[in-house]
Parts: C-alpha cells; structure tokens; sequence
C-alpha cells in the first residue's frame, strides 16, 4: 500500500503543476544536446523539446553513408534530448516533493525504456 502523506498537501502541489511544466518545457526550448554519428562526420544539435537546431556535416561521406550517418547523428541526439527531458521532470516532481508512485517508470517509458 502507497502512503500518499497528506492528500490535501498533494492536491495543492498538484494543482502548480501545469504551470510548473509549462516553464520546464520553454527552458527545455533553450537547453541544447548534440550527437555525432559513430563515423565523426555528422553532429546535430538539438533542443531539449526535441527539435533540430542544426546539422553539421563534414566532407567525404555521399549517398546512403551520409543517409546512415544523418539517421544515427538524429536518433543518438533525440535520445539525449528525451533524457533531458525526463531528468527536467524527475527534478521538478522531487523540488515539489511530490510522492507519486511509479513515476519512475514513466519517466523511463518516456525515454524508451533507458
């Protein structure tokens, strides 16, 4: 059995949490993560929402080698920027001293079960 503490605590708490998300996720908007591809020649830069920032691609790569590089350059940086993502979350619900069970597997559905 959970124990929930006071429920009318919580309700207050959860009651600022709509807005509390809404600053996360514009702070998310500025925070970046980048990836490379394993072969060096392609990094993106995202930000924490999961949107492209840039792609930089070095010289000497063409065709489906560049398709792979810009694929795994892509998938490595939206990763990173889900674990940004769920680590804003796992903060704020501990700053707002919320006890909310399971949350710890949400949070790593969130990222795709890291």
């Amino acid at each position: 059995m959970f124990n929930f503490g006071n429920p009318l605590a919580m309700l207050s708490k959860l009651q600022d949490l709509p807005e509390k998300i809404r600053a996360l996720t514009e702070r998310m908007r500025s925070e970046t993560v980048s990836a490379t591809s394993p072969c060096g020649t392609v990094t993106v830069v995202m930000n924490g929402t999961g949107e492209i920032q840039s792609i930089s691609i070095a010289d000497g790569q063409s065709g489906q080698e560049l398709e792979r590089s810009v694929l795994d350059a892509t998938n490595a940086a939206g990763a990173a920027a889900k674990q940004l993502y769920a680590d804003g979350i796992a903060n704020m619900i501990s700053e707002m001293n919320l006890n909310i069970p399971g949350i710890d597997g949400i949070l790593t559905s969130l990222v795709g079960g890291r």
